[in-house]
């Protein structure tokens, strides 16, 4: 059965229409004038008086109801250049898919465009809180920030449903670059293993004694130490202990030279320091007075001047904080072995 012969006027606005869309294009072309000469031969049948619009005037309309700009601003090499880019990968897209495994990869690649919505959504959530200072977190720590997450993916998610104008095109595109740049970067910043295990190290040694600026030891929460005691291998205590660092110089606590508390807790009020103490150092067999012994004790002093001690006065020992530590697995160890030899010796 023969196709029905069209009017000769429609068939040369037809060519006209396309004509004017020339700059477009072929598939374009093809998509907005698909079912033209149809359209125009069953109006043209029902009005044979009816005289056909001006070729350019209905390209244009078919331009606008389709988002695209007009012959004019396509002239713009920016548009140019925007078009001949458009080409280019519309070519390598067929070049790709041309190879069954590399059109299956890009396939399941078209496949995770949700998850990367929903990646978008959460990268525009960081931008908005660096902008405004109200997050520098990968997650958010508040139901306020919760929302604002919440709104920024639907908006991606609205983004990638829709369809939108080729210019409207390229800004999803540039903001999609964006995106990724803005995850790589906050993807970066956070901790490894090693970050983590150097916060740990540096968390469990807070409370180790370093030497102060102003001398004498000093823990890194700015606590002084004021004594020190020491116990054996066996758990015992241990007096008499004199310490040096690696280069040989005395350690010495904040204690010389202060004074402390000898009796510190009174009958009425526990708060109080019922009887003041100053630190006394220890003489050396060349004479000289050392800070560097430990346990250090302590004399009453004076309340007067807490640092000088009262006439008469004998120095004491301090309270150790423990009477016996657990011992090491090496003398627990020996303990036996030596028992065995004092026995064989007698």
């Amino acid at each position: 059965m023969n196709a029905p012969t069209l009017p000769a006027e429609i068939t040369a606005f037809a060519a006209a229409v396309r004509a004017a869309l020339a700059d477009l294009p072929p598939e374009e072309v093809e998509e907005l004038t698909e079912g033209l000469e149809a359209d125009l031969a069953e109006a043209y049948a029902e009005d044979l008086a009816r005289e056909l619009p001006d070729p350019d005037g209905y390209a244009a309309e078919l331009r606008r109801a389709a988002g695209l700009p007009s012959p004019e601003r396509r002239s713009d090499p920016l548009r140019r250049t925007a078009e001949d880019l458009r080409s280019r990968l519309r070519d390598l897209n067929l070049s790709l898919r041309s190879s069954p495994a590399m059109d299956a990869v890009l396939d399941f690649l078209v496949s995770l465009r949700p998850a990367w919505w929903l990646v978008r959504g959460w990268a525009a959530y960081q931008i908005v809180g660096v902008l405004f200072g109200v997050t520098g977190d990968l997650m958010p720590g508040s139901l306020v920030l919760w929302v604002l997450l919440g709104v920024m993916v639907a908006g991606s998610v609205v983004v990638g449903l829709r369809g939108w104008p080729a210019w409207m095109r390229g800004l999803i595109v540039a903001g999609n670059a964006f995106a990724v740049i803005v995850t790589l970067s906050v993807l970066s910043q956070v901790p490894t293993r090693a970050d983590l295990d150097a916060a740990w190290f540096e968390s469990s040694t807070a409370e180790m004694p370093y030497v102060g600026d102003a001398g004498g030891l000093m823990t890194t929460d700015g606590r002084q130490v004021t004594n020190i005691f020491a116990y054996d291998a066996t758990g015992a205590p241990v007096s008499g202990v004199q310490l040096f660092d690696q280069d040989g110089r005395p350690l010495t606590t904040s204690a010389p030279g202060g004074d402390g508390c000898l009796v510190e807790f009174g009958p009425d009020d526990a708060d109080a320091c019922t009887v003041p103490g100053a630190w006394v150092p220890v003489v050396l067999e060349t004479g000289a007075t050392a800070w560097n012994v430990y346990p250090m004790r302590m004399v009453e002093s004076t309340l007067d001047d807490p640092t000088q001690p009262v006439a008469g006065a004998e120095p004491q020992d301090r309270p150790a904080p423990y009477l016996k530590v657990p011992a090491l697995m090496s003398a627990v160890e020996d303990a036996p072995k030596a028992g065995k030899k004092s026995e064989k010796n007698r």
